[in-house]
């Protein structure tokens, strides 16, 4: 939440509204980023060293830079820009950090606390910081606004697992106001990444959605609970009838986009109980299986019997798949399933997640027969059956259709696995 700023992060305002096409005169839509200046060097009004001077950068300046071609590359701060060579600036990584200090702290032009005030930011405000300065300054980013802060006056925030409570979803904003500007919106039921509550918003992340929220938009994540389950609850009489189309050990880079097309073909939704390996290896079908409203659960990292393993390696294989799906749809699995059904207590114990198991195995993995899937349906099918399938086998891509036809005509709802519990 940033008081009104001074000139030097307008400027900034400035140029960051223009960072998407880059400078006019350059011809390029390269993305502008911040840099900083690894040497001291000349700006020239033009990418040439025969151009007139436009002046110069110090080293340990931060400058919105613009590629222009392999050699040179277009610079703005403020009250100078131009060009300068490739090899005067160096890319920098942006972390988070919140503001500690009690009371807030001053925003700086310039890495001095005698220099122009940009602005204040106030106690628990996320800044994306670029890097460090002489004399103990960090250059930061609040909203379109860029200046120096004491480092002191930051530290590293602490991320917690949310839930959105929104039923028409929450707005993101830019800043912490309700007049910041709009980035977005986080659907109902979203988990999120909770890093830091100002004036009653909070910052969030989820996947590449970020930015303030209400803090009353979020509820503790509810974790159903660590039990086991083989089937659905029956719907009530006179409902529509329900069972839950699950596959297992993908996603499989030509049969996972396939089983997709299917599902949507159909209207139907399904869960994928995904190895992280594979996860890892292919996010992007991950990312689709997320955004077309299919449940992810979780089944380990390396597929191994859980029972076998230590506590500790149990939590480390599930873990790790957890994390290898956050990164691909920013949301954490909430369904686990444990590969070759083997649990006890001992390995729930670790397991934050209900583990789910099958009442149909349609055996997709041992006979790789289309139609012996439906076969193994239709002899053991009811109200709340978990079907259990395999989207690593074209045979079984080859075989849903069918299924699908035979349990929409007999009544059936295809829904996942969570909806399936309750």
């Amino acid at each position: 939440m940033m008081k009104k700023l001074l000139p030097f992060a307008l400027i900034w305002a400035f140029l960051c509204s223009i960072a998407v096409v880059g400078h006019a005169s350059a011809n390029t839509v390269s993305t502008a980023a911040i840099q900083l200046v690894t040497k001291d060097a000349t700006v020239y009004v033009e990418a040439s060293t025969e151009s007139k001077v436009s002046g110069h950068v110090t080293k340990g300046n931060f400058v919105l830079a613009t590629p222009l071609n392999e050699e040179w590359v277009h610079i703005q701060m403020s009250q100078l820009e131009g060009y300068v060579e490739v090899t005067t600036l160096a890319e920098v990584t942006p972390e988070k950090a919140v503001v500690a200090k009690k009371g807030g702290t001053n925003l700086f032009t310039y890495p001095s606390p005698n220099a122009q005030k940009a602005g204040q930011l106030y106690e628990n405000s996320m800044l994306v910081v670029y890097g460090t300065a002489p004399g103990g300054w960090s250059f930061v980013q609040y909203g379109h606004g860029f200046g120096y802060v004491a480092t002191n006056a930051l530290k590293k925030p602490t991320g917690t697992k949310k839930q959105v409570n929104a039923p028409h979803g929450a707005v993101i904003h830019l800043t912490a106001s309700p007049s910041g500007e709009v980035l977005g919106t986080l659907a109902n039921k979203t988990i999120v990444q909770q890093y830091t509550i100002v004036a009653g918003w909070a910052y969030v992340e989820a996947g590449e959605q970020k930015g303030y929220i209400k803090a009353s938009e979020l509820t503790d994540l509810t974790i159903v609970d660590n039990k086991v389950y083989n089937k659905g609850v029956p719907v009530a009489k006179g409902a529509k009838k329900r069972v839950a189309l699950t596959f297992d050990d993908g996603p499989d880079a030509k049969v996972t986009p396939q089983i997709l097309a299917i599902l949507k073909k159909y209207n139907v939704k399904a869960t994928f109980f995904m190895v992280g390996k594979n996860a890892a290896s292919n996010g992007k079908i991950v990312e689709q299986v997320y955004k077309e409203g299919h449940e992810i659960g979780n089944h380990t990292w390396n597929h191994p019997k859980l029972t076998s393993l230590a506590k500790a390696s149990v939590k480390q294989e599930v873990d790790r798949t957890s994390n290898a799906i956050y990164e691909a749809i920013g949301q954490y699995p909430t369904v686990f399933r444990p590969p070759y059904g083997a649990t006890n207590d001992e390995v729930r114990s670790v397991i934050a997640m209900p583990s789910i198991l099958w009442s149909i195995d349609t055996l997709d993995w041992k006979h790789r027969n289309a139609n012996k899937i439906l076969t193994y349906v239709k002899a053991s099918v009811n109200d709340g059956s978990i079907i259990l399938m395999h989207d690593i086998h074209q045979t079984t891509a080859n075989g849903l259709e069918n299924v699908i036809l035979y349990l929409q005509k007999q009544g059936y709802e295809c829904v996942t696995v969570s909806d399936i519990l309750h």
